[in-house]
């Protein structure tokens, strides 16, 4: 998993956006490319991911937020795929981290209208992110 810009992440699932943090965009084959908070994960199931968030408690601008709105109702009335950039906030002495899940696809199983829930599975034939390499201490 390569830590990258937002912006350079979102290019590389396809999606072309414009303002400085976005929370999705429409890639070029119709899938909802969404950021997703590193917190708001858990496993209901071994080959399912599951983010889950609600737009009331999401920090960004009001049109960030009906865009993901928006978003949310469009690909859960037309079935479109939902690929993922994963947002890690900086915490004590680490930097923030960006980085994308090609691997994984979602739909979106739950909304509510301000409470959302997305299932990511593995691609068929996709081979898990090889574990970070960690350094020696010498």
């Amino acid at each position: 998993m390569d830590n990258v810009t937002l912006g350079l992440a979102f290019a590389r699932l396809g999606a072309q956006v414009a303002g400085r943090r976005p929370l999705c965009a429409t890639a070029q084959d119709g899938s909802l490319v969404l950021v997703c908070q590193s917190s708001g994960f858990s496993r209901p199931d071994s080959n399912v991911l599951r983010y889950s968030a609600s737009l009331s408690q999401t920090t960004a601008g009001r049109a960030q937020i009906e865009a993901l709105r928006q978003g949310l109702v469009a690909a859960t009335s037309a079935g479109t795929p939902v690929r993922l950039i994963i947002q890690t906030p900086s915490t004590g002495r680490f930097p923030s981290r960006v980085h994308m899940r090609a691997d994984l696809v979602g739909s979106v199983a739950g909304f509510d209208g301000d409470a959302y829930s997305v299932d990511f599975v593995r691609l068929s034939g996709e081979q898990p992110d090889p574990p970070p390499r960690t350094r020696r201490k010498s």
